[in-house]
């Protein structure tokens, strides 16, 4: 419980605003598939990452930690085998992952599962966004954290892979373990502490060395190549999962369009689209920079791209390989499958 007169009449007043609108609407029922809307509606993500699936068919008895509300994404990483984990790639079982906080379209919704596409995760599957299913349990439809999110400054994870979301001022009680990458609109800040507003459970505590306080995107400041070098690199050693986009565990392109977003920089989801339709400009090897992003592609490198690293200098780059190999640094790989180079940065960074 928030101790409101503690804290001042701006603390208490936000606070107070945020509470009284905060009212979760549930999904209504559904028997069977259904036609979306001309304009779908929203609802948001509720835990703390959730996965989209291709179907409501697609999860396996061991994905039963990533259907649940709260989910357990390191207890469903720890219970696969490297098998296990291929098995989501080589039977295309997952498609992307949206983290907490989110908006998603809700297209259709079938028994307990709905349909949805994910905005901000470009792709040409959707024009609305990646597409795929989610548990309905892991959405909610919220006008009151709508209202929140559009008026305030949003607080951003972006100094470890993960951290804490907390009951108490204090950060003591331990509410929510959270990805880098997310965003929670800022209520306050107070001492050390940075109180945000959740989805489906009101006001918690973040500590303010874990997130950055922005008043919008645009004022997230351009990066330099450095800069989104430094950034990958607080993800090494993660655990590589297909379709993975939160900091507990990433595939390839998951990897790199999550680096670039949280600097501000807006890129398509999955490798082939960044390497061709994401706005960059292809660059040669010779002429390599810091943040460039190194794309493989089958049939000699001239076939369909299957794989994007981050560029580091001194002929390194950062990666997120496969199933056995978590985030890692290794020499570039100028191979027969080596496509080429796309820089997003412009000549000034």
């Amino acid at each position: 419980m928030i101790r409101k007169l503690r804290f001042g009449r701006r603390l208490a007043a936000v606070t107070v605003a945020a509470a009284s609108v905060a009212a979760t609407v549930a999904f209504a029922p559904a028997a069977g598939a259904q036609t979306a809307p001309a304009t779908p509606p929203i609802a948001y993500v509720d835990v703390s990452v959730a996965t989209v699936w291709t179907s409501p068919d697609s999860p396996r008895p061991i994905d039963a930690p990533a259907l649940t509300d709260p989910v357990d994404p390191e207890k469903w990483l720890a219970g696969m085998t490297v098998d296990d984990k291929r098995g989501l790639t080589s039977g295309n079982l997952t498609q992307t992952q949206v983290l907490y906080g989110r908006p998603v379209y809700v297209v259709a919704q079938q028994g307990d599962w709905a349909e949805v596409a994910v905005p901000g995760q470009a792709t040409p599957k959707n024009s609305l966004g990646y597409p795929g299913w989610v548990p309905k349990a892991q959405l909610t439809s919220s006008p009151g954290y709508a209202a929140v999110a559009e008026n305030r400054p949003f607080a951003l994870v972006n100094r470890a892979p993960a951290t804490w979301l907390y009951n108490d001022l204090g950060r003591r009680s331990k509410a929510l373990k959270i990805s880098a990458n997310t965003r929670l609109p800022e209520l306050a800040r107070v001492g050390d502490s940075v109180l945000v507003f959740t989805p489906g459970d009101g006001a918690k505590w973040l500590a303010a060395g874990d997130v950055t306080v922005y008043d919008s995107e645009s004022d997230i400041p351009r990066p330099t190549g450095a800069d989104l070098v430094n950034y990958a690199k607080k993800f090494l050693n993660v655990p590589y999962l297909w379709a993975g986009r939160a900091g507990f565990g990433f595939d390839c392109s998951g990897f790199t369009s999550t680096v670039y977003e949280a600097n501000g920089i807006s890129i398509p989801r999955d490798s082939g689209p960044q390497a061709t339709f994401g706005g960059g400009t292809k660059v040669d090897r010779a002429d390599l920079q810091a943040g460039d992003l190194i794309f493989y592609a089958r049939n000699n490198g001239t076939g369909s791209i299957y794989h994007v690293a981050m560029y580091i200098g001194d002929q390194q780059m950062i990666e997120a390989y496969d199933a056995a190999t978590p985030v890692r640094i290794t020499p570039v790989r100028f191979n027969s499958d080596y496509w080429g180079a796309v820089r997003y940065l412009t000549s000034g960074n």
